[in-house]
């Protein structure tokens, strides 16, 4: 099967797991991309909001006979979900999940709305234009952040005004001392939920895992599992939640994509690559839930030289 990749910058990792069962090609915006050198095929491409960016992507398709499409970088999904006809009639699936959700995850309140309205726990979250009701310490995130970007915690009315200078449209949301994972979510076509893989954060840095294990949290499972199931996402979704000393777990972020840290997750044995392929195939995928091992990654910095 041959995959196109998407704003692949340094998803090294992402794109040698992948080539295990698939050629994978990638694009980017300029061709100083790290991973440009690992990929099967690369095409320097424009912005997502600049005029020929959707022809770009068919013309790709097209000439490499591109089975499957998956967009890496959030702010394209719309625009790419108001297209997915468009590359449905050259044979290329677009694994992205539908406007609905995109909606749901890109925006913290709705997706905030979302948690509240299927009573799934989470922090209580404030606009600045509601009364604040919440006691210090507060996290403050934008609403279309990505990843761990610009997410501050005020610990004082002193620090909360200088955060909001820097965060524009925030959301203020609930402190919740525990243990952060993320979670690596895997559903099919029509959305039947085939893996799902809770990964403690050990160390984040500039906003992505640089250490992390697989965890078997039977609790968290389930209740990912729950939340899945409501939310009726397509393809790779990574979740993130906090769980308290008393063992409370409060989820915080939906994002409808591969995660930074998700090579743990094939290295723990869910191997995407060889899924992914089974979905292009038409093939029936039988639920793999729990089927992993407890495994810890150490990242590292490596140079590529050209």
């Amino acid at each position: 099967m041959n995959i196109l990749l998407t704003a692949i910058g340094k998803r090294v990792q992402l794109i040698k797991h992948l080539q295990k069962n698939n050629k994978v090609f990638g694009t980017d915006i300029n061709d100083y991309a790290p991973a440009s050198v690992f990929a099967d095929g690369f095409y320097t491409v424009p912005r997502y909001n600049e005029e020929n960016y959707i022809e770009a992507l068919l013309d790709i398709c097209k000439k490499e006979k591109i089975h499957m499409l998956i967009p890496l970088f959030e702010s394209e999904y719309e625009l790419l979900c108001k297209s997915r006809k468009k590359f449905e009639n050259i044979n290329t699936t677009l694994l992205l999940s539908d406007k609905s959700v995109i909606n749901c995850c890109n925006d913290k309140w709705e997706t905030y709305k979302f948690f509240k309205n299927n009573n799934i726990k989470t922090p209580n979250s404030f606009l600045l234009e509601e009364p604040l009701k919440l006691k210090f310490p507060l996290i403050l995130k934008p609403r279309d952040g990505m990843g761990s970007s610009n997410v501050y915690k005020a610990n004082n009315d002193e620090e909360l005004n200088f955060y909001l200078r820097l965060v524009k449209n925030p959301i203020v949301q609930e402190y919740i001392e525990g243990i952060e994972y993320t979670i690596d979510v895997l559903c099919d076509l029509n959305g039947k939920i085939i893996s799902i893989v809770p990964r403690e954060r050990l160390e984040v840095r500039a906003g992505e895992v640089t250490k992390s294990k697989t965890v078997r949290d039977k609790e968290i499972i389930d209740k990912t599992f729950q939340l899945c199931t409501k939310l009726k996402g397509i393809g790779p979704l990574t979740i993130q939640c906090i769980k308290d000393k008393s063992g409370n777990i409060y989820f915080i972020e939906i994002n409808p994509r591969f995660g930074g840290g998700v090579p743990l997750t094939f290295e723990a044995g869910v191997d995407y690559g060889k899924l992914l392929k089974l979905m292009n195939d038409g093939k029936n995928i039988e639920t793999q839930i729990g089927e992993y091992k407890e495994l810890t990654m150490l990242r590292y910095d490596e140079a590529v030289y050209r």
